[in-house]
């Protein structure tokens, strides 16, 4: 079969169907991967991300949605400046330009402070310590209390509210706290040593 009669009839349309079928896989499937690729990176798409700080985490997560961006609560923090729920910072910051389906990372202002371990302090240590470590812990306090007829100075219990609490409890930092410490014992109920050191049931006074 001479070359000429190969390009008419039946044979020659197979012919040109192969080549045009060659000519769509090299040149259409590269041209259908780069535009399936830039739709799924989404190429040249820019999306300013607005500001949600301050807002509530609920409208931020909606206002997030509506740039078709991902609202994530990656922390959470206590202000008591603000309401619970309050978005205190982002990331990316406000006005950074991205891609849609991209996450917003949010801090949170939580439901009041995350209770602490109350620490031993009761009939061990002095007002002037158990004020220091409590102010320390983040507690706030209120006027010590004190005691007649109990060492002077000495911390007696702790309350929050009506509330006496223990060694070892967890509590909120919400609510201050009261030291109750002694305010000493009347001269004439205390007992003199041969060392002249006086007795008051607690510490010793050396006078």
């Amino acid at each position: 079969m001479g070359a000429k009669k190969y390009f008419k009839g039946r044979s020659g349309l197979i012919f040109w169907l192969n080549v045009l079928g060659g000519l769509v896989v090299l040149f259409g499937v590269p041209y259908l991967l780069m535009t399936s690729l830039d739709a799924f990176t989404h190429h040249g798409e820019k999306i300013e991300v607005p500001d949600v700080v301050n807002q509530s985490a609920a409208n931020a997560a909606e206002m997030l949605d509506q740039c078709k961006l991902v609202a994530v609560v990656s922390d959470s923090t206590y202000d008591s400046h603000y309401a619970p729920g309050t978005v205190l910072a982002q990331h990316p910051l406000p006005g950074n330009e991205v891609k849609s389906g991209r996450e917003i990372y949010l801090t949170v202002n939580r439901n009041g402070y995350p209770p602490i371990k109350m620490p031993d302090l009761v009939r061990n240590t002095t007002e002037r310590i158990a004020s220091m470590r409590l102010k320390q812990l983040g507690f706030k306090l209120t006027t010590t209390r004190r005691v007649e007829n109990e060492p002077e100075g000495l911390v007696l219990y702790v309350k929050q509210g009506s509330r006496t609490l223990h060694a070892g409890e967890m509590i909120s930092r919400d609510v201050p706290l009261t030291i109750y410490v002694g305010d000493g014992f009347p001269v004439d109920t205390l007992e003199v040593d041969s060392f002249g050191i006086v007795n008051d049931g607690g510490f010793d006074i050396e006078l």
